[in-house]
């Protein structure tokens, strides 16, 4: 059975729509951190934004939940061994959109609020950026996934392609981020929250990353089944 044949299958609607649901789910989740990381940079609340990011978290662990669920369907669907191993390779790579993004809010609330608003305003910006990149590669991979049963192969391919775009853009911020960190002189916190501030970057850049695996593993099973 092909994947579209997969999708297309009545029996295997229910199976579908939780991985829609699964992927709306992880959308929310980035959006939210999104949400919290404009709040704790442009209108610095810190306590508004921490709100935010454990809901975060609990929209990440609602993802945990239904994923499990997507596992137990699959597990007993009428599929062949290569189908099932896809899709539940699939499943996976779509959820750790969400673990990213919920590491990357708890490293925030973890960080010494001081600490981390002294790296600047410009390199504010540019994770902002990176993270406004990310959730627009996270939509176009949502709506290729709610149409993947119409869509056809040329214009599943053209939306991986812009998602490799955003990704790209991230990778690019990822180094001028650290240009910006380079330059700052008389540094208020130690070598550790220094690290930490480093793991914070590379979890925003990586957002995008985890999006591109998604597009890239649905590419790969496409192009096979051509």
């Amino acid at each position: 059975m092909s994947l579209k044949h997969f999708l297309q299958s009545r029996n295997n609607a229910n199976t579908l729509e939780l991985t829609i649901e699964h992927l709306q789910k992880t959308l929310e989740t980035l959006v939210e951190f999104e949400r919290g990381f404009t709040v704790y940079h442009k209108e610095d609340n810190r306590k508004l934004a921490f709100e935010i990011f454990r809901r975060v978290d609990r929209l990440e662990h609602d993802c945990d939940i239904l994923r499990r669920e997507i596992m137990i369907k699959i597990s007993k669907s009428q599929l062949t061994p290569q189908m099932r191993e896809d899709l539940t390779h699939l499943v996976k790579r779509i959820d750790r959109i969400a673990n990213v993004s919920d590491g990357a809010a708890r490293r925030i609330m973890g960080l010494p609020y001081k600490a981390l608003k002294s790296i600047g305003d410009s390199t504010f910006v540019l994770l902002d950026t990176m993270i406004t990149h990310s959730v627009k590669a996270t939509k176009i991979l949502f709506n290729m996934v709610k149409r993947m049963s119409e869509m056809e192969d040329e214009e599943i391919f053209k939306n991986c392609e812009r998602i490799q775009e955003l990704e790209h853009k991230c990778d690019i911020l990822h180094s001028s981020v650290y240009e910006e960190l380079n330059k700052l002189e008389n540094i208020p916190f130690n070598h550790f929250v220094a690290l930490q501030i480093s793991n914070l970057v590379d979890m925003i850049e990586t957002i995008s990353d985890k999006v591109e695996d998604v597009s890239d593993y649905i590419e790969v099973i496409k192009a096979a089944q051509r």
